[in-house]
């Protein structure tokens, strides 16, 4: 079957009314048009090395979302350690079950925090590792320069912590105390997981 067409004259201007307001239309909105490009652009050349990253830190509290995405891409651009985000935010009810493990659940004690206890639970708090030939390198050299790193950006860092030493983990506390950020969460002054820290 053979589609033959053959527009009229009056086709003919109705396309060429339709190609010209279409051209109308992108030069007066040509300004939006390049700010939405422009923003695009942005958020691509604001993403890490590792789209898991990316996701991981999506799940922050909006105050350390952009500090956290700063310090992968800049341990990878300074220090050419490439850092991947394992956790940021756990629900109380995640740090329930994670704090049973090794207790009345079977399995090795992982964590001394009880829900509420952590800046996991408020999304205040990332735990990261560097990948070397798509391996997790936990036990490496690196973790002083990356502590230093993420000192420079604001966060706390477990690796000065004197009672038990958490290298893979970094935090932002806005000077609330743990038993601050637990009376704001309770409260209701929050936004889902988020407490209002303004």
């Amino acid at each position: 079957m053979q589609f033959d067409f053959k527009p009229n004259a009056k086709g003919i201007a109705i396309l060429i009314m339709m190609i010209v307001l279409v051209f109308y239309v992108m030069f007066k909105k040509r300004k939006k048009l390049k700010q939405m490009a422009s923003k695009t652009i942005d958020i691509l050349k604001d993403r890490t090395w590792d789209l898991i990253s990316d996701r991981r830190i999506a799940a922050l509290h909006p105050l350390i979302r952009n500090k956290a995405k700063e310090f992968i891409i800049r341990a990878e651009k300074e220090l050419g350690i490439k850092l991947r985000v394992t956790s940021t935010l756990r629900t109380w009810k995640e740090q329930e079950k994670l704090y049973a493990k090794g207790r009345t659940t079977p399995g090795n004690i992982v964590t001394n925090a009880k829900p509420g206890r952590s800046l996991h639970n408020y999304g205040l708090a990332l735990d990261v590792v560097e990948i070397k030939n798509g391996k997790a390198m936990w036990n490496n050299t690196n973790w002083s320069k990356i502590g230093k790193l993420g000192k420079s950006l604001g966060f706390s860092w477990g690796g000065d912590w004197t009672s038990f030493k958490d290298k893979p983990h970094f935090e932002m506390r806005f000077g609330r105390s743990i038993t601050d950020l637990q009376a704001l969460y309770t409260s209701g002054n929050r936004e889902g997981e988020y407490v209002n820290l303004a």
